[in-house]
């Protein structure tokens, strides 16, 4: 008897880069150097994909020889770069879900992850987030989830103006929410609240909070690197 396991209704999308010197955080190098601003974005990956990690993803045989579905799958979408082997990828993903991200800009990265997850392997929320907020808790991200039961889109302010995360139900997902975004500027979150009001959907706002950008950041969030 074939044992079958049904595809999460669920994804966490975790955008990272594979970590190289003078190619993460430019931002933060500008203050602390290029090999600093390195080390830290290799805690503060270690630190959000531990934190992100689920639990037991095998659940229990049922009915029929049929496995229960994980609630949520975590994938980590990471940018294209030349270096990028087995070996580079498994350093900094280790055995976790991996694609890589396709499309020149972020509003073509971030329509593309949700529609080929949303069309294509029938996902019904998706929540994405970056690794620019090592103290983001999983608790947060389950609660974004829950969030989306009865609104169409979910929101997570950062102090600069931006967002560290987004999320949205398949059923109402349009690309038209990433087009045509400052990306890198304080006006991020307003344009994208923008175009959730343009389409007449529904959005919630989770608790405002600080990513790590640049030099100052590093003293006003409570976490060591």
């Amino acid at each position: 008897m074939f044992r079958t396991i049904a595809p999460p209704p669920q994804r966490l999308l975790i955008f990272a880069r594979v970590p190289e010197l003078g190619r993460v955080k430019s931002r933060l190098a500008a203050g602390v150097g290029e090999e600093r601003a390195l080390a830290i974005y290799e805690a503060m990956l270690r630190d959000t994909l531990q934190s992100m990690d689920p639990g037991d993803p095998a659940g229990h045989a049922t009915g029929e020889g049929a496995y229960p579905p994980r609630e949520t799958e975590v994938e980590i979408l990471w940018a294209p770069t030349p270096n990028a082997n087995n070996d580079t990828l498994h350093r900094a993903f280790g055995d976790r879900a991996l694609a890589m991200q396709t499309g020149e800009t972020l509003s073509e990265r971030l329509a593309m992850a949700f529609s080929e997850r949303f069309f294509f392997q029938r996902t019904l929320k998706i929540v994405a987030i970056g690794v620019d907020d090592p103290t983001l808790s999983r608790a947060l991200i389950d609660d974004a989830f829950m969030l989306l039961d009865s609104v169409e889109w979910v929101v997570g302010p950062a102090v600069d103006g931006g967002y560290y995360l987004i999320g949205c139900r398949g059923a109402t997902f349009d690309v038209e929410v990433f087009t045509g975004i400052d990306w890198g500027t304080s006006r991020v979150l307003a344009q994208t609240l923008e175009r959730i009001a343009n389409l007449s959907a529904t959005v919630a706002l989770l608790p405002e909070r600080r990513d790590i950008d640049v030099a100052e950041d590093l003293g006003l969030v409570e976490w060591k690197p």
